[in-house]
């Protein structure tokens, strides 16, 4: 039988990478969509490039999702929760 604390810590990871694979899927999701919208639109117009520029922006945001991911899985594997649960 397992302890408590690693069951817990198996929950975690889990939620913590079905975070970020979600929070990724998302971005990309609305990427798609933006890129479909803009499709329709004339792309020397302020607004496309506006556009355009945001969802780059978007996208260069998913590497810092995953940067947080490695971090969050190095806490919950160090047991940082389950000490603080103690006090």
């Amino acid at each position: 039988m397992k302890p408590a604390n690693t069951d817990s810590q198996a929950v975690r990871r889990k939620n913590a990478i079905l975070g970020a694979v979600s929070a990724t899927l998302f971005r990309l999701a609305i990427v798609a969509i933006a890129l479909w919208l803009r499709a329709g639109m004339d792309p020397a117009r302020l607004t496309a490039k506006v556009l355009l520029m945001v969802l780059v922006l978007d996208l260069g945001s998913i590497p810092f999702i995953w940067v947080s991911l490695k971090n969050r899985l190095k806490e919950i594997q160090g047991g940082e929760e389950d000490a603080a649960a103690q006090y």
